[in-house]
């Protein structure tokens, strides 16, 4: 498009294995058919209620360390004053189904352990479980899928992949108390480009990262809740609700909610088991409309 850059190169890959704790950074991942690879598998789900733990309720969890061992197999958390817990990266005897509401979508679950429970339960302060994607029951996207595209997702909100990009991130640094990094966004795949304009990623319709050329959707704007405001050295709330506060003044773009703060753009890849490299270059193929006339 006129005016606009399209090509961009990936700054920067993280998944981030158990929903709403630390993300891993990557030099390279297999896009599977519910995201980079490991990425939100796992989740806290509170015992009582069934409903799922995140940061806007326990900040804390942004303190829980996650790291990926594959050549041992495991997943290790780590998190202050608790001893390491781990889990299999590949689960085959997995617990009780367990069903959990995430957003507007019931998500089947998996227990991982008794000592996994308990060792959330006691990081958390109340009894939690923690569940596995039960490998068995897809979860379909079908909210704003494109043509040709039929996206699933693990225990993301809704899409599997996240994208956000370094001129948009500098616009909201240049307006905001404190500076943020992409890490307070939640990324899967961070793009760069050394002299476009912030948020020309939300005209984009589908681009095409790599050698081969693998085509990426981008379907929608992501809408943001609280937890840009944790403090993530801490893991506490900001008093004075920042940086929200300030983005509510410069980021309700939305034209179908424009009550939503926006940042970063959801995506779906057209197929998977595609390798993404850090350094791999990206080009912008189509262009649109976003609007969130529904919710995701």
């Amino acid at each position: 498009m006129p005016g606009e850059s399209n090509e961009w190169t990936v700054a920067g890959l993280y998944t981030y294995p158990v929903k709403s704790c630390q993300g891993v950074a990557l030099q390279s991942s297999t896009v599977t058919a519910t995201g980079l690879q490991y990425d939100r598998l796992w989740m806290l789900v509170d015992a009582r209620s069934g409903r799922f733990v995140t940061q806007r309720q326990h900040p804390r969890l942004a303190l829980i360390q996650v790291s990926i061992n594959e050549k041992h197999g495991v997943l290790e958390l780590n998190a202050p004053g608790m001893s390491a817990l781990q889990v299999a990266l590949h689960p085959t005897d997995l617990g009780a189904q367990v069903p959990v509401r995430v957003w507007y979508d019931t998500v089947m679950g998996r227990r991982c352990s008794a000592d996994a429970d308990a060792w959330v339960t006691q990081f958390v302060g109340k009894p939690t479980h923690l569940l596995y994607k039960d490998p068995d029951c897809p979860r379909l996207v079908s909210r704003y899928v494109p043509e040709k595209c039929a996206p699933q997702a693990g225990f993301a909100d809704v899409f599997p992949l996240h994208v956000t990009t370094t001129p948009s991130l500098a616009d909201v640094n240049s307006r905001v108390p404190s500076k943020l990094t992409h890490t307070h966004f939640r990324p899967n795949i961070v793009l760069s480009h050394p002299c476009a304009l912030p948020y020309e990623e939300e005209r984009w319709t589908r681009i095409e990262i790599g050698r081969d050329a693998w085509s990426l959707f981008i379907t929608s704007r992501t809408p943001r809740c609280s937890m840009p405001n944790v403090d993530l050295e801490v893991g506490k709330m900001r008093e004075d609700k920042e940086p929200m506060t300030s983005m509510r003044t410069f980021r309700c773009v939305d034209p179908g909610s424009p009550s939503f703060v926006c940042f970063g753009m959801q995506a779906a890849p057209q197929s998977t088991g595609h390798t993404v490299w850090v350094g791999d270059s990206v080009v912008v193929r189509e262009y649109g409309e976003h609007s969130l006339t529904e919710p995701l």
